[in-house]
């Protein structure tokens, strides 16, 4: 991003561009929807933002961009880019709550990336609120509000009343006016894609924040990946543009694939010069061998978008592997199509659907290939049916439970398989039914099982310690007076991963 202190008609002041980070539930998006209404992240799945959305507002007649990235802990790399691209970094933490695992992440992606910070202590409105106890914490993350004497501005709003809303929007353009950001409408666009999706009728279509120069459409376009030429042009709320200048959300089509996040798009004088930047490939999403076995799962993954593919993905790699070993086949973004329905079926793999549909292709052989597509809209969901799917790989295992133990005082009867055998129970209990161990001095000498128990001439279905039992004994050897019979019953347990 250019910055300049010498103006001439070709320096412009250009929109700050701030990204909203934070721990889950702190508030991030209703906090932008405070700032403006965007509704369209109220449609969040479980209130959860899965995507990056990029949106741009007009405050005392001047643009501010906003980026709002998911707080789950899957997305740490989203939000890491998310604050690698910003001018600002908003960090909202909820004013009762205080500082949580992903509030010190986003620190650590703001330290790291060197962005300035806003802090917005959230939901101010609750008598739990201690906004005072929320900056003694930040002192021990070596963040120093102003009201401490520190440089790091901090600011008390209520995303659910809008008190300090406009408070926090001047901080930001006090900010960016100290940061004098400023673009050069000289220079090429450039932009890094924040989203990134497969559209049936546009091809490859990206989310991007251009971060130097102009962007105009039919510019010819690459990353280290794709090339193209730009078909739709169009600003954050779907509005045709002719061009963008840095600080601007756009989104762009004509790609010749998905592009991939976080790339960096330049501009280029030629289609040619924009191919001659591609880099060789490594094909990481994608196996053309399926491992086929009881402690292998297959899986074949379509996502919607870039982003929830790389949020779906760092969440299996938290799921234990010692006991059943994921097996990635292809995760791509885009609709479920013929290729995944075959692939599915040779390689005995399920095929996950990540808010995508199968297209009308695939839909045709779905039936008859007998392949059963798992469609998902929440990726907790969908990482639930994956550990399910593991689990039951796994062989039930025989488990024995000790129950007690019986002295024998007398043998009542004797026939061919079978003893009548009185005692009184010295451990734990007896269950009709249970299998038992005959030891004499000591020595295991047999084995038998219980078919009938009295206590106190009664027919009962537990003996308990202390008791004197009556039971029928069946088994090859025979009990005598003195011995100890051993109790335990089995059953057959399904381990879990």
């Amino acid at each position: 991003m250019v910055k300049a202190n010498q103006k001439n008609e070709y320096i412009k002041e250009r929109p700050p561009v701030v990204v909203v980070l934070g721990h889950i539930d702190h508030g991030k998006t209703s906090l932008l929807m405070a700032i403006k209404d965007f509704r369209v992240l109220g449609r969040e799945e479980g209130g959860i933002t899965q995507h990056v959305g990029a949106y741009q507002i007009k405050y005392n007649n001047k643009k501010i961009t906003f980026i709002d990235t998911p707080g789950h802990e899957s997305f740490s790399a989203i939000r890491g880019r998310g604050a690698s691209v910003a001018d600002i970094a908003i960090l909202v933490i909820d004013a009762c709550e205080g500082i949580k695992k992903q509030t010190r992440e986003a620190i650590k992606h703001i330290k790291e990336s060197g962005v300035t910070l806003i802090i917005a202590l959230n939901k101010i409105d609750k008598s739990c609120a201690n906004p005072e106890k929320v900056k003694q914490e930040l002192l021990e993350e070596d963040i120093i509000v102003e009201s401490f004497s520190g440089k790091v501005p901090a600011v008390e709003v209520s995303a659910k009343t809008k008190q300090g809303i406009d408070d926090l929007l001047e901080m930001i353009l006090l900010v960016a006016e100290i940061e004098t950001l400023q673009g050069d409408l000289r220079e090429k666009g450039e932009g890094v894609i924040i989203e990134s999706r497969l559209d049936a009728q546009k091809g490859g279509t990206a989310t991007l924040i251009l971060t130097k120069g102009v962007m105009r459409e039919k510019d010819f376009i690459g990353t280290g990946s794709v090339y193209g030429r730009i078909k739709t042009f169009e600003s954050f709320d779907l509005k045709d543009i002719k061009e963008a200048f840095a600080g601007d959300p756009i989104l762009i089509s004509g790609f010749n694939h998905v592009p991939n996040v976080g790339e960096i798009v330049k501009v280029y004088d030629s289609l040619d010069e924009a191919r001659k930047n591609i880099k060789p490939k490594k094909d990481l999403q994608e196996k053309e061998d399926a491992f086929i076995g009881d402690k292998v799962l297959n899986l074949i993954i379509k996502a919607d978008v870039a982003g929830s593919l790389e949020g779906i993905l760092a969440l299996l790699q938290t799921i234990p592997q010692d006991k059943v070993r994921l097996n990635i086949l292809r995760a791509e973004v885009g609709d479920i199509n013929e290729k995944d329905i075959k692939m599915a079926k040779t390689s005995n793999a399920y095929l996950i659907a990540f808010s995508v549909k199968v297209d009308q292709v695939a839909e045709a052989i779905l039936h008859n290939m007998q392949v059963e597509v798992h469609y998902f809209d929440v990726i907790y969901d969908m990482a639930k049916k994956v550990r399910e799917f593991m689990d039951a790989l796994l062989v039930t295992e025989k488990q024995r439970i000790d129950l007690g133990e019986l002295d024998v005082l007398a043998i009542f009867r004797t026939e061919k398989n079978k003893q009548i055998v009185g005692g009184r129970v010295m451990d734990g209990k007896i269950e009709d039914g249970a299998l038992g161990e005959i030891y004499r001095d000591n020595e295991k000498i047999g084995e038998g099982k219980v078919i009938g128990l009295e206590v106190s001439r009664k027919k009962a279905d537990v003996a308990y310690k202390n008791s004197e039992a009556g039971l029928l004994f069946q088994g090859k050897e025979k009990v005598q007076e003195g011995d100890v019979l051993r109790f335990y019953k089995e059953e057959f347990i399904r381990p879990t991963i």
